[in-house]
C-alpha cells in the first residue's frame, strides 16, 4: 500500500502541509530548512513513496512540465544551461522538455505551438525571433541570451556590450591593431550589442573601424563557412592578427582551421571569444574568453518562470556580468 502524507509526516516529525510542500518541490519557496527537507525526502524514499503526478496535475491545474528551447542544444553553452535548468526546475517539482530550433523561425514557431498544445506550464527560451505572436500570451515565458525589446524587462541577459568591449581591449593590450570580428547572424539583439562594444573599444583606442573585418558565418554550415572566412582573412596582405569570436563554436572551429591550414601564422595571432571551453586552456592560438555565469542564468530563468506561473504576473529580469579569462 502506498504510504500517505500523514504517515510520512508522522515518521518525519512534521506536518502534512510541510510534507506536501517538500514533495512538490516547494520547500525552498516556503522557507523550509534544508535539514527538514532532507529528512522528509529520506523518509519518503524509505517508505517507497511514489507521487501520483497525474492526480497532482489534475488537482492543481498544472502539468508540472516546462519547456526549454535553444538554437542548438549541442552548443556547449546551451547544453550547460539546459543541465542547470533541469537541476533548478527539479527542485521546484518540474520536469523539463528540451528542443532545438536550429536558428529557424518556422521551427521555433512549430515547437512553441507543440509545447503550448501539450499544456506545459511555461517556457524558457533563447529566441530566434521577437516572439510577438499573440498565442504566446497564453503561457508564461522567460527569454535568455537573446533579449528582444518585448522581453527586455523580464528576461535574463548578460552585459554583452561591455563584455565585447573588454575582450577587444584585451586584444589591443596585447599589441593587436587590426582586429576582426566573427559572428553568426548579426541581426540578433545580443550580437548587435556585441558588435557595438567591439566598435566602441576600437574607437577608444584610435583604431579605424573597417567594416569588411566584421564578418558573418553561415549559421547552417558553420564548419565550412568558418574555414572559408578565416582563410580569406589570413590571406589578406594586411591580415588581422586579433580575432573576436562571438561564440565558442566559431572560436573552436577557427582554432582547428588555423592549426590545420595556417600553422606557420599561429605565433602572430590571438583570439578572444564569448563563452569558455576547456579547449581554450591549452589551445593555440591563445584564447581570451568571457565566462558567462551559467548557474546564475539558469537559476534566475527558473525563478522568474515559476514566479510567473505562481503569481500570474512578471517580475523584473536580470542583466548579469561575465568574467574575462586572460590567456
Amino acid at each position: 500500500m502506498k504510504p500517505s502524507l500523514k504517515i510520512i509526516a508522522d515518521k518525519s516529525g512534521v506536518s502534512k502541509t510541510t510534507v506536501s510542500f517538500v514533495l512538490n518541490g516547494r520547500g525552498d519557496e516556503k522557507n523550509i530548512s534544508a535539514e527538514t527537507q532532507q529528512r522528509v525526502l529520506e523518509t519518503a524514499k524509505m517508505l517507497d513513496y511514489v507521487p501520483n503526478h497525474l492526480a497532482r496535475s489534475l488537482s492543481m491545474g498544472r502539468s508540472f512540465t516546462i519547456g526549454f528551447i535553444v538554437p542548438d542544444i549541442s552548443n556547449p553553452f546551451f547544453g550547460k544551461i539546459a543541465r542547470l535548468v533541469e537541476h533548478f526546475a527539479e527542485k521546484r517539482g518540474y520536469s523539463v522538455m528540451v528542443a532545438s530550433t536550429d536558428e529557424r523561425p518556422d521551427k521555433e514557431k512549430k515547437i512553441l505551438e507543440t509545447f503550448i498544445n501539450r499544456q506545459i506550464d511555461g517556457i524558457i527560451i533563447a529566441p530566434v525571433t521577437d516572439l510577438s505572436d499573440v498565442a504566446l500570451k497564453q503561457i508564461p515565458l522567460v527569454c535568455f541570451d537573446r533579449i528582444y525589446s518585448r522581453q527586455a524587462e523580464t528576461g535574463v541577459a548578460i552585459n554583452n556590450k561591455e563584455t565585447a568591449q573588454q575582450l577587444t581591449q584585451s586584444l589591443v593590450n596585447k599589441g593587436h591593431q587590426r582586429i576582426s570580428l566573427v559572428a553568426l547572424s548579426s541581426q540578433l539583439p545580443n550580437i548587435q550589442e556585441r558588435i557595438t562594444g567591439y566598435k566602441k573599444a576600437l574607437v577608444q583606442n584610435g583604431i579605424d573601424i573597417v567594416e569588411r573585418l566584421i564578418v558573418e558565418v553561415d549559421e547552417h554550415n558553420k564548419k565550412a563557412s568558418t574555414r572559408k572566412v578565416i582563410k580569406e582573412l589570413l590571406d589578406e596582405v594586411n591580415a588581422p592578427t586579433g580575432y573576436l569570436f562571438l561564440n565558442n563554436v566559431l572560436a573552436a572551429e577557427a582554432i582547428w582551421t588555423v592549426n590545420k591550414y595556417h600553422a606557420n601564422k599561429i605565433n602572430g595571432l590571438h583570439f578572444a571569444s564569448f563563452d569558455n571551453l576547456d579547449l581554450f586552456d591549452y589551445a593555440l592560438p591563445k584564447v581570451i574568453s568571457a565566462l558567462q555565469p551559467g548557474e546564475d542564468i539558469a537559476r534566475n530563468c527558473v525563478d522568474l518562470l515559476c514566479y510567473q506561473i505562481d503569481e500570474n504576473k512578471t517580475k523584473e529580469g536580470f542583466c548579469l556580468s561575465t568574467k574575462i579569462i586572460e590567456r
